[in-house]
């Protein structure tokens, strides 16, 4: 898929710069914090809500599609949201708050929400998470090149991969991999696979990002 960038030139530190449409990484610690960054330069800050303008102490960043149904830190899963909307938007995905908003009857507002919490239900145990599917793509785990911590840790995000798997028996979220297979974000995820066995797994390939790796 392509990302969503700022348009022209963007620099960040010694980190990262867009150029000609590419999103060169120069050094990845945190993708998320990166991504956060490129969130703001496009979208600037005000609330996607209540139309808010926001400042760097009331801005938070909403996932169109919640974390807890597997949704990721990329540009276009992420938009400014004050943090009173955030909140009351909860994990719904941002079209369901939208519908939820337009509810006026409390009554008919726990219906709806009933109604999504056993959508959710199927959307888990047929492909684990509510992401659109145009996003997705299914390839094996050793074609993904990372580099492995001299530490694999297995805490609590670790975890929370297995209690998912237990339950539905699919992976709760996909990887996110740059243009030539990368990885991004998502380590987690090949740790577990690789605990399970677990050769083929989901994952968004950011066409239009590379990281550039020192030889």
């Amino acid at each position: 898929m392509i990302m969503d960038l700022p348009e022209g030139k963007f620099f960040m530190k010694s980190m990262a710069q867009i150029e000609g449409g590419m999103l060169e990484i120069k050094k990845l610690e945190r993708f998320e914090d990166l991504m956060y960054e490129l969130t703001y330069a496009i979208r600037k800050r005000r609330c996607i809500y209540c139309g808010r303008r926001l400042s760097k102490e009331t801005s938070t960043l909403d996932h169109r599609y919640p974390r807890a149904s597997g949704g990721i830190s990329i540009t276009n899963n992420l938009f400014p949201s004050c943090s009173k909307c955030n909140s009351a938007k909860g994990d719904l995905v941002h079209e369901e708050y939208l519908c939820y908003r337009s509810i006026k009857s409390k009554k008919q507002q726990k219906v709806f929400l009933k109604k999504v919490r056993e959508s959710r239900e199927k959307i888990f145990r047929e492909k684990g998470f509510l992401l659109p599917s145009w996003w997705i793509s299914y390839v094996d785990l050793e074609s993904i090149q990372y580099r492995r911590q001299k530490e694999e840790l297995r805490g609590r995000r670790y975890h929370r991969i297995a209690e998912f798997y237990d339950i539905y028996g699919k992976l709760n979220r996909p990887v996110i991999v740059d243009c030539n297979s990368n990885l991004l974000d998502g380590y987690n995820i090949l740790l577990y696979a690789n605990d399970m066995n677990i050769n083929i797994i989901p994952i968004i390939r950011l066409e239009n990002v590379r990281l550039l790796l020192k030889n």
